[in-house]
């Protein structure tokens, strides 16, 4: 199918767009990109977000296949759906380029949900900067900008919660106390739920002691990030608490991620904890036990290709 074709089909909106002519649209360059941007603005905004949901899940599963070009057109689009949309779609793609876009978004979107989610889109950049792989002055930035939006009383709760998750990987003494300030002093949940997972994304010990005594929090929420964050962090000493959580806890979901820390957690003891699940816990939960028992396998000894 021609590139030429398709555009004339993107903008007829009774046409139903196949995957060849998807695939069409993949790569594009220069000059193929502001072809495609005029009927591109012409078409309603439910047509882009469907197609920009569609190449999404194309990109996914063929690496391939590479969209970038119209996500990045999404960055700009006049509909928020669109913009998040494109900003997830885009978490491969770490271009100095994009990072300074999803600063100018952090804080100058009118919408809070691409607040957020440019938040996290720059969390990828803080983990590039904890394996010394963003230069001084790009990280200069992505601190800058994660901070403003911290300190930001007048911010949305949930745009500042990501932020501090995000900047948790930054690491250094500054973002530690923040980090303790907005947990002991915030009543907000979701910046304290957003300061656990910052704790996660730091991978500092010192936060497991503060980790294990959340796990028995009365909000499913609290529970939930702790029990992550210790994954995260690889942290030997929650391994008895998740084994407690995953057996016990009345929520689904802090019991599966429980489970899936013990996995990130590996070793021995983990391994002796997840078999103890199988006993004691509930056959719904056999198959994530399975899954992290298979990462420790796979961790140990990666040639065991068919571990995952």
């Amino acid at each position: 199918m021609s590139f030429e074709s398709t555009l004339s089909d993107i903008s007829d909106a009774s046409k139903r767009l196949s995957s060849e002519q998807f695939i069409s649209i993949s790569n594009l360059d220069e000059d193929e990109t502001r072809l495609f941007s005029e009927p591109w603005l012409g078409v309603s905004s439910e047509r882009r977000l469907g197609i920009v949901t569609q190449i999404a899940d194309l990109a996914e599963d063929n690496v391939e296949l590479n969209f970038d070009a119209v996500f990045e057109l999404g960055l700009s689009d006049n509909e928020e759906l669109i913009r998040i949309a494109a900003v997830r779609a885009l978490h491969e793609n770490d271009g100095l380029d994009l990072m300074a876009r999803y600063i100018e978004m952090l804080r100058n979107d009118p919408a809070f949900e691409v607040r957020r989610e440019s938040a996290i889109a720059l969390g990828r950049y803080a983990l590039l900067a904890a394996l010394d792989n963003l230069d001084p002055h790009a990280l200069a930035e992505v601190r800058d900008a994660l901070f403003e939006s911290i300190e930001n009383l007048e911010e949305d709760e949930r745009v500042r919660a990501r932020a501090i998750e995000a900047a948790g990987a930054l690491g250094g003494e500054e973002t530690e106390n923040l980090i303790e300030s907005i947990y002991r002093e915030e009543e907000s949940l979701w910046l304290r739920v957003g300061a656990l997972d910052a704790m996660g994304r730091s991978a500092e010990e010192v936060w497991t002691p503060l980790l294990i005594g959340e796990m028995s929090n009365l909000a499913p929420e609290m529970r939930h990030a702790a029990a992550f964050a210790a994954g995260e962090i690889g942290a030997v000493d929650a391994i008895q608490p998740l084994k407690v959580l995953a057996i016990s806890d009345p929520d689904r979901e802090v019991q599966m991620v429980s489970i899936r820390a013990l996995g990130e957690i590996a070793g021995d003891h983990a391994r002796v904890a997840l078999k103890s699940i199988l006993f004691e816990g509930d056959d719904d939960l056999r198959e994530a036990v399975e899954e992290a028992m298979a990462r420790i396998d796979f961790d140990e000894d990666p040639m065991r290709i068919g571990a995952l």
